[in-house]
């Protein structure tokens, strides 16, 4: 018998894997762009997702003086507070099983029906299986209050009902797990239609000829195949329904979960203590069930690249069970068609449930004192959303085309901000950005100027020389008034334009340098700029051109003012694209000190990093929600391209931006359309990340409709719900007309793909 002793590493050992990974970075590093790609990607998920959830975290053991206190644990195992807490928790987890069940079986019968058993108007199905995608998240928890609540249209106006105390209605878990199996049902659906079109029929038919019946081969054949898909949907929804704000708030009655709890420790009690404690209790099972979920996502995308089906799909011939599928899809589609009726109808109605007599009163209040968040909302998402596309597909690209230390960790973490609860993110936003450290601005700004100066310089006497004046410079700069710090850091990149035009007659760089000073100069033109566009506003009469021309010019701040932190991080790459390919010294030299100053004075001016109550903080958590989605698109996508392409690229002397730009980005096109899709829906949708993220100057429109909700606006609630979706679809619609002419004669956009 044999003995193996487990020995431990040799010193040498550890050293070559140090080695290994010094050596992946030097070849990464050998192209600056695809470094910056990485460096970017990694500085901005740390700041945004990882961060935030850390400070929530970290919270939740320490008392508003600093004292470790962990006062919000131990009520759980109080006897006053304890069976309260206890059951908010039981009922959270209730409530995410219920619906990750319901929801799969829901989303596993319009799919089957949709590829197996050929319904009447396919594609009428299709889109209505959709339509909960594009309504924000509490739109269907409205309208089942209005049709079945205490003064609902078909309970007290068709069936007479009238309720007393104690009587059974439709708040409390079972409500809530209606609405949320209809809200999130959808995503089950796509998964598993996406599987279902994917699954080999040879199986089936090799079983068929065996002469099994259609049970036996569901029950062991296809039901088997779909296992993946089912987990990997059923734990998807677990965790969107633990996530779930609005709907809990509107149809939870008497019944509490987590997320309702998080929300009322910070809007009602301005505890961030308990806030943190209760985010700790509901980001563990969260996150146990993403890691699970991912395994089997991955699963399923490995599985279904191994080959494609060798025969026709194929179709159900049982004409009880392709009817009893397809009646059943067409029924729960009936149902959708209604609650969304009701929503429409709501708008107009004078008082839901006293007199339905039509009116436009609601939506006059919704176009002239709700103007404002509705453009506010649809600005942020317009520019949140390529935004977050483009570096879903950046990140995806990472992934999948290249290999270094760390990968799996980018991944996991870029796929963090859409698995953690939004109101998590949104306290640690607050907890971040509403006085955050200085050493954070200090850790960005040392690894950006690092970065900088090895990329720029050709040796370490010239690296230490633009590190050391850019720096003092940069600080020296932030001694100034504000004003003349943005006319003097735009007249710097005016001198660098000047320096590389003559050192290396490049005329192209050096009217980017120029445009780039112009751009910072244009911060104090700003307010000149949008002063008039103000006062007129504020001169004619009140309402919604008033409103609306008044909201256009602070959109106008917001684009030429961007928080000079945030400016900095994307001067520091400006500056390695305009210097790197400099070749005289001294230019060389003179033109990093420039481009390094300018950013390092933005980095270090006002408060760095302090975003909240500004417009940036709204469109970093944007685009946190949906970056997993265009990163799941992109992965998906470039999964299914040969690789030999972009290599056949890198030894023709493509570089990697070369080749991403003009190879790897046109195939994957059509990831990239969906994952625009779904970033616009879900920014003009979202709820939970962003209601502690609202301001008075920066209202959003979900945010709106639960403050009419709670005032007693049921109509107007519905109305500005009516208009979030007119505006999703109007927008799909646009995006699908450009997906068309751009893709035309190739496969079209796959929705699926962002799941």
């Amino acid at each position: 018998m044999k003995t193996t002793l487990a020995l431990p590493k040799s010193p040498k050992v550890q050293f070559v894997g140090v080695t290994r990974r010094f050596r992946e970075f030097s070849l990464i590093f050998r192209d600056p762009v695809l470094f910056m790609s990485l460096l970017f990607s990694g500085i901005f998920i740390f700041i945004f997702v990882l961060l935030p959830i850390l400070r929530t975290v970290s919270g939740a053991f320490f008392s508003e003086e600093g004292a470790l206190d962990f006062t919000y644990f131990a009520r759980y195992f109080d006897s006053f507070y304890g069976p309260g807490l206890r059951q908010a928790f039981l009922d959270t987890m209730i409530m995410g099983l219920m619906t990750a069940i319901f929801g799969t079986l829901v989303g596993f019968i319009f799919a089957y029906s949709s590829v197996r058993c050929d319904p009447p108007a396919k594609n009428l199905l299709h889109w209505l299986a959709l339509l909960p995608t594009v309504s924000p998240p509490f739109a269907l928890a409205l309208s089942v209050i209005l049709l079945f609540g205490r003064s609902g249209l078909i309970t007290k106006k068709v069936l007479g009902i009238n309720f007393v105390p104690g009587m059974n209605d439709i708040y409390g878990l079972d409500g809530l797990v209606l609405v949320q199996t209809i809200t999130f049902f959808s995503v089950a659906y796509l998964i598993l239609r996406a599987m279902l079109e994917r699954l080999n029929p040879s199986m089936e038919e090799a079983a068929a000829s065996l002469r099994a019946n259609r049970w036996h081969i569901f029950r062991t054949v296809t039901l088997p195949l779909l296992i993946p898909g089912i987990a990997g949907s059923f734990l998807l929804l677990f965790v969107e329904s633990l996530a779930d704000l609005g709907n809990p708030l509107f149809i939870a009655g008497n019944r509490t979960v987590l997320s309702a709890q998080i929300f009322l420790a910070v809007i009602g009690e301005y505890d961030y203590q308990k806030a943190s404690a209760l985010s700790l209790i509901l980001i563990i099972p969260t996150l146990i069930l993403f890691m699970v979920q991912r395994y089997y996502v991955n699963r399923r995308s490995y599985i279904s690249v191994t080959g494609k089906p060798s025969g026709a799909q194929i179709t159900e011939k049982d004409p009880i069970i392709r009817w009893g599928f397809n009646i059943a899809a067409y029924l729960i589609c009936a149902f959708v068609v209604l609650l969304y009726a009701t929503i429409v109808y709501g708008s107009f109605s004078f008082s839901w449930g006293v007199d339905f007599t039509p009116t436009l009163r609601h939506w006059s209040m919704v176009v002239t004192r709700g103007v404002e968040a509705i453009l506010d909302t649809t600005f942020l998402s317009v520019l949140a959303t390529p935004f977050a596309a483009l570096l879903g597909m950046v990140i995806a690209w990472l992934v999948v085309r290249k290999n270094f230390s760390g990968k799996e960790v980018l991944d996991f973490s870029s796929n963090l901000g859409g698995a953690v609860p939004g109101t998590i993110l949104g306290i640690g936003f607050i907890l971040v950005f509403n006085k955050p450290p200085l050493a954070l601005a200090v850790i960005v700004y040392a690894l950006l100027a690092i970065f900088f100066v090895l990329v720029v310089g050709r040796d370490a006497r010239e690296r230490l020389i633009i590190l050391l004046i850019g720096t003092t410079v940069g600080i020296l700069l932030t001694r100034l008034e504000a004003t003349q710090v943005y006319y003097l850091l735009g007249g710097l990149y005016l001198l660098l334009a000047v320096t590389l035009f003559l050192s290396s007659k490049n005329t192209f760089v050096s009217l980017c340098s120029a445009l780039l000073g112009l751009y910072v100069m244009s911060t104090n033109w700003a307010n000149a700029i949008a002063k008039p566009i103000a006062d007129f506003s504020r001169s004619i009469e009140r309402g919604f051109w008033s409103n609306a021309i008044f909201q256009f010019s602070d959109h106008i701040k917001i684009l030429f003012q961007p928080p000079p932190s945030l400016l900095a991080i994307f001067l520091i790459f400006a500056g390695i694209l305009l210097i790197q390919g400099s070749k005289q010294p001294l230019a060389r030299l003179v033109g990093g000190v420039l481009a390094l100053a300018v950013p390092c004075a933005m980095s270090f001016m006002e408060i760095p990093f302090a975003l909240v109550g500004g417009a940036y903080i709204i469109m970093a958590a944007f685009v946190i929600r949906s970056l997993p989605a265009s990163v799941r698109a992109g992965v998906a996508s470039l999964q299914q391209i040969d690789p030999s392409i972009e290599e056949a690229s890198n030894i023709l002397g493509g570089d990697a931006q070369y080749t991403f730009r003009k190879v790897t980005l046109p195939l994957i096109l059509p990831a990239l359309v969906a994952g625009l899709i779904f970033s616009f829906t879900r920014h003009m949708t979202s709820l939970s990340a962003i209601i502690f993220l609202v301001s008075a100057k920066w209202r959003i429109v979900t945010a709106s409709i639960l403050s009419e909700w709670e005032q007693g606006g049921v109509s107007i609630a519905a109305a500005y719900s009516t208009l979030i979706i007119l505006f999703v679809l109007i927008a799909i619609a646009i995006l699908n007309v450009v997906t068309n002419r751009l893709l035309r004669g190739r496969a079209g956009v796959d929705l699926s793909q962002g799941l």
